[in-house]
């Protein structure tokens, strides 16, 4: 874990922080997020869920646990090990 991938999974926290607690400005600004995946009618969720999503990805990467939740995960699918 350096201090740069720290303050980069800091910023993705707040971001992701952000897209939850401002979903209806983000919605005047920015639009539909659910389009982009061929959602229907689902504005607030959307982009709530992305927000969410985003906030755990910077956590993992703020913490050094993103390569090993990939490895955990799809490493397996491909047959990768540590």
């Amino acid at each position: 874990m350096t201090l740069g991938s720290f303050f980069l999974g800091l910023a993705l926290m707040i971001i992701g922080f952000l897209c939850v607690r401002k979903t209806d400005a983000l919605l005047r600004y920015f639009g539909d997020i659910s389009e982009v995946f061929g959602l229907i009618n689902a504005q607030w969720i959307s982009w709530k869920v992305f927000g969410v999503a985003l906030m755990i990805v910077g956590f993992m990467v703020a913490f050094g646990l993103l390569q090993a939740f990939l490895i955990l995960t799809i490493g397996r699918l491909f047959n990768f090990s540590v």
